[in-house]
């Protein structure tokens, strides 16, 4: 997964591409596999005995071994044809699970940007930079198609900052025994822009300022965590070590809980602090737009510039392409498995299809036969398509049990579907068998049409 990954992080970047050496290649593989496939008939066709050949002219059978070949072409190709729909539709199936899956927050229409502040001016000076960022956030409400804007110090789906959860009444031997806890500076707005849900409490206020006594949110998990069979509101905390000696943040609220890492990882414990009581972070900035965020990165960005244009502004994305960065490995997956797994079972289809047109033109004489003797229309078809069902069965047989062993390499990109669902490979081998046996129909319905005057005179 290591090598898919690394793959992915050049492909984001632009640096994969066509080039000649690319096409070069492709054609060259083109041609030998042209060549290698082509030479075995062509050293078989050179090798005939010429009087062998005229003694059997005219005759419309072949050999045994020939036929087993082509049948066991065929099962092959019906079985890898099994083992890569199945694995895409174990894909997809994951796929549409994690799309359900509950996020704690709303990523659509939310513009995110990164950002921090540095020089003299607001070094030791955190009334200046939280006046900065209450200036920016004022110009950016008053741009249309923002509905909503707040700073957060990470955000989800990209980084983390984990610290020690202590609690003023519950010393510890030692501080390694702390639980550890996500934590987040945010400014009062952010829960209503994410539309994170306030579970009991209050969220922040402007009231909470540098001035006011130090106040915490907890998330749904930590609260059930830290304090089970309790009301955690009102409780004292410090995050990072503990020092008695400084001021205890009283939890004021608990929100619901946000998936911080991927949408296939539960969520863990998490604690906000006020922004404006602790600015030792750098920040994002979230924006709730009423409309395609991507049209509104440059009036953003500009908002930025007009307050102070010495201030970085980078990484300004919709937080939609954070959400779509964690799937990117599953969608990469899902779309090669299911391009190769359409042209498997076309290759599949067309090669049962053959196989079965070529077994009732060396039998036209037999249906004939079978049909002059009082043979119904419906007798020559199952007779057929009963050698279509005989290939299909063995492929569908071989896919299944081939399916078992390898789409165990798939489970690391599974989310709550086992790499052996059972009801995937069923509706797979349904899928498949549907259309064998369409492709094993239309030479079966031609050989209820023959002659059978024709077919006694066929050689």
């Amino acid at each position: 997964m290591g090598d898919l990954n690394a793959g992915l992080a050049r492909a984001k970047g632009n640096q994969i591409k066509i080039d000649a050496p690319v096409l070069l290649f492709g054609l060259a593989a083109s041609l030998l596999t042209g060549v290698l496939f082509g030479l075995a008939p062509s050293l078989r066709v050179s090798c005939v005995d010429l009087n062998e050949g005229l003694k059997d002219l005219g005759k419309s059978t072949e050999g045994r071994s020939r036929h087993a070949l082509r049948n066991l072409l065929v099962t092959a190709e019906l079985a890898l044809a099994f083992v890569l729909v199945v694995g895409a539709g174990l894909l997809a199936k994951s796929f549409l699970r994690l799309m359900n899956v509950d996020l704690g927050y709303d990523a659509h229409n939310v513009l995110t940007l990164s950002t921090y502040v540095y020089g003299s001016r607001y070094q030791n000076k955190p009334e200046v930079e939280l006046n900065y960022y209450s200036e920016v956030m004022q110009h950016i409400r008053a741009t249309p198609g923002i509905q909503s804007v707040a700073m957060v110090s990470t955000l989800p789906l990209n980084g983390f900052d984990r610290r020690g959860f202590h609690i003023q009444d519950r010393p510890l031997a030692n501080e390694s025994e702390a639980s550890s806890v996500d934590t987040y500076s945010v400014s009062p707005d952010y829960f209503r822009v994410m539309r994170i849900p306030l579970k009991r409490g209050r969220a922040f206020t402007d009231q909470d300022g540098p001035g006011a006594p130090q106040v915490a949110l907890i998330s749904e998990s930590c609260a059930k965590s830290q304090f089970p069979n309790e009301d955690p509101i009102g409780k004292h905390i410090q995050l990072g070590g503990r020092h008695d000696e400084k001021p205890w943040a009283t939890i004021v609220g608990v929100v619901g809980d946000v998936r911080q890492y991927a949408l296939d990882r539960a969520p863990g414990m998490e604690a906000y602090i006020a922004q404006a009581q602790d600015l030792g972070f750098s920040y994002n900035l979230v924006a709730r737009t009423t409309l395609d965020p991507r049209r509104l990165e440059r009036a953003v960005h500009d908002a930025f510039m007009a307050v102070d244009k010495t201030q970085p502004v980078f990484n300004v994305a919709p937080l939609d392409a954070y959400l779509e960065g964690t799937l990117a490995e599953r969608t990469f997956t899902l779309a090669l498995l299911g391009l190769f797994g359409g042209l498997a079972l076309t290759l599949a289809a067309v090669g049962i299809y053959g196989v079965i047109s070529y077994s009732v033109s060396l039998r036209t004489r037999e249906v004939g036969i079978r049909m002059a003797l009082g043979a119904q229309r419906r007798d020559v078809l199952g007779m057929v398509l009963r050698q279509g069902l005989a290939l299909i069965g063995v492929g569908l047989l071989a896919g299944f049990a081939a399916s078992l062993a390898l789409t165990q390499f798939l489970s690391s990109l599974l989310y709550e579907v086992r790499p052996t669902d059972l009801a995937t490979s069923v509706v797979v081998a349904v899928t498949l068998a549907a259309v064998a046996m369409a492709a094993s129909y239309v030479p079966a319905r031609r050989a209820t049409r023959v002659d059978p005057m024709v077919a006694l005179r066929y050689e």
